[in-house]
């Protein structure tokens, strides 16, 4: 038989390839002309006569069937294949179909390929030797002289390796997805051009737009390089010298004006066998958080070294005008010591000249006279008063004051204030019967600046009480704060709660706003008093009611029978 150069499409290679000649494709299928199910039918030795014409590569399982799915004729390869493929039962009846083999597998390929009157393809897996096999079947119509299809002719390529190979390539490529759509970080390639060939998904999260959109095109096209926190920008000269780079920043500004920020890093790609440049390979952080908080960070920074230098400022004044208070203070202390000199040395020989004329020392005087030497030494001892008071608020407030803390029995402090005091509350009509105290107790207190406070207060007491009233004085000790305290009251004209908080302060008059001014005094004497108590770890308070009368408490510390803590403070 003389093989011709097929002419038509239905004249093709069961393997894909196409014959030049019969003399190239005789032995091949001559060698397996012999094994024929159902030798001796006429009809069939047509069909393979047919067959004839189309190249096989009998290293493939091959068979030929007809159109009712017997199979007039296979090859050894398929021989060892068909019962993995199907059961192949003998068909019942005599004559020339006595003996024929069906496969009942073939029958859906038969319906295909007269179907699409094409060469069908179909992948089957076939279990061997206790094992999975995908087999490609090419299943190819055989026409007769008229172009009718008379049977099928097909054969089965194991691709098992190729198809395992392309589901662990798409398992790999599927487990890469889910990293990257896991991933806050999104992935790029780019060519040689460096436009965009691909871009993760998690990049259309980020920028809200589809990453189809910018395929083809440089990252400058949509956005721009700038220097990262470190001041460094090695991305366009690493690109240029086709080298790897780390943490380029990256800024895309968005409709709205807002800027996202990444860094990219990437890797270059070459071609291994020839080395070419073929791109990148890269990855992209979202790093706009970290961004906008090292901005704040820098306003914080910045208004923090402004608030420093405004505070350095301010302060640099306040030391000047610290240094020019404390000048001012000590030339008013120099001036102050300087006029109390000054002052009370003639003021205490007008005192004593005044006293000497008023006593009458000198010889008898007109009443007249006697009268106008009282009002002198008066008005001296009231200057000399008001001096002293000056002098001890100046040493106070500079803090020189010195104090010599001792042990004093409360009793005898409190009887020398009285005794200061109780001829002029006597002469005043008061009743002075809650002077008389006895105490027991010990106090650690400076004698004189304590007799300073109680004659202070008592003084006080008789001053604004009116003829008839009365004055006294309450003593109570609370040993578990070791401290006593010592109420000078009176049932005067009281002070209102609005004069209560100020009652304290320098200058301030008891009888402001509400009597006359008549009574004599400077305003000073309860604000030394208090800082007095103060220094010595005490204090002073108030509670009154206007008409009532007052109650001035100052609190002072307990003795505790030992010596040796007294010195000066």
């Amino acid at each position: 038989m003389t093989l011709e150069k097929p002419k038509d499409n239905n004249v093709v290679d069961l393997a894909g390839r196409r014959g030049d000649g019969a003399d190239a494709m005789e032995p091949a299928f001559g060698a397996s002309i012999g094994r024929q199910a159902g030798a001796g039918m006429p009809a069939n030795e047509q069909v393979l006569g047919l067959v004839s014409r189309i190249l096989v590569d009998e290293s493939l399982p091959f068979y030929v069937c007809a159109l009712d799915g017997t199979v007039i004729h296979f090859n050894d390869h398929y021989q060892n294949l068909d019962r993995a493929l199907g059961d192949v039962t003998l068909a019942p009846g005599e004559g020339k179909y006595a003996g024929r083999y069906q496969v009942p597998t073939l029958k859906p390929v038969i319906e295909d390929v007269l179907a699409s009157e094409t060469t069908v393809r179909a992948e089957e897996i076939v279990a061997i030797s206790g094992r999975d096999r995908v087999f490609l079947g090419r299943h190819t119509p055989v026409r007769n002289e008229k172009g009718d299809i008379v049977a099928v002719a097909g054969t089965y390529e194991d691709v098992t390796v190729q198809v395992r190979g392309i589901e662990e390539a798409n398992k790999t490529q599927a487990r890469f997805q889910d990293f990257a759509r896991a991933s806050s970080d999104w992935f790029f390639e780019c060519d040689a051009d460096m436009r965009i060939r691909s871009l993760s998904e998690r990049f259309t999260a980020i920028v809200g737009q589809p990453a189809s959109l910018f395929i083809g095109s440089k990252f400058e096209q949509f956005g721009r390089l700038e220097e990262n926190l470190e001041k460094r920008m090695e991305g366009p000269q690493a690109i240029r010298m086709r080298k790897p780079f780390r943490e380029q920043l990256f800024v895309i500004t968005e409709p709205s004006g807002a800027d996202l920020k990444f860094h990219l890093s990437a890797v270059p790609v070459f071609e291994r066998q020839s080395g070419d440049f073929r791109g990148y390979r890269g990855v992209g952080m979202d790093v706009t958080a970290r961004y906008k908080q090292a901005a704040e960070a820098d306003d914080i920074r910045r208004n923090l070294e402004a608030l420093l230098q405004e505070l350095t400022r301010k302060n640099m004044a306040l030391d000047e005008a610290t240094e020019q208070a404390t000048s001012a203070l000590r030339a008013k202390n120099e001036f102050l010591a300087a006029m109390s000199h000054e002052l009370r040395t003639p003021l205490n020989a007008i005192i004593g000249f005044a006293e000497a004329f008023e006593g009458e020392t000198f010889g008898a005087l007109e009443r007249a006279y006697v009268d106008y030497a009282s009002d002198i030494r008066k008005s001296g001892q009231h200057l000399l008063g008001l001096i002293n008071d000056i002098l001890d608020v100046a040493v106070i407030e500079s803090g020189g004051l010195s104090l010599n803390i001792d042990e004093q029995e409360l009793d005898q402090l409190l009887t020398k204030a009285v005794h200061m005091n109780i001829d002029a509350a006597r002469n005043k009509g008061l009743n002075v019967d809650g002077l008389d105290k006895t105490t027991g107790l010990c106090v650690k207190v400076d004698d004189r600046r304590t007799t300073q406070i109680l004659v202070n207060l008592l003084s006080n007491a008789i001053k604004f009480t009116p003829e008839g009233g009365a004055i006294g004085i309450d003593v109570t000790s609370d040993e578990a704060a070791q401290q006593v305290a010592i109420t000078v009251w009176d049932t005067g004209i009281g002070i209102s709660d609005d004069h209560a908080e100020n009652v304290f302060e320098k200058f301030h008059q008891v009888t402001e706003h509400i009597y006359s001014r008549s009574q004599e005094g400077t305003g000073l004497g309860l604000h030394i008093s208090r800082e007095l108590a103060r220094k010595m770890n005490g204090n002073i308070t108030l509670e009154s009611k206007v008409g009532e009368g007052s109650r001035f408490t100052v609190t002072l510390p307990l003795s505790d029978g030992d010596n040796t803590d007294a010195g000066y403070i």
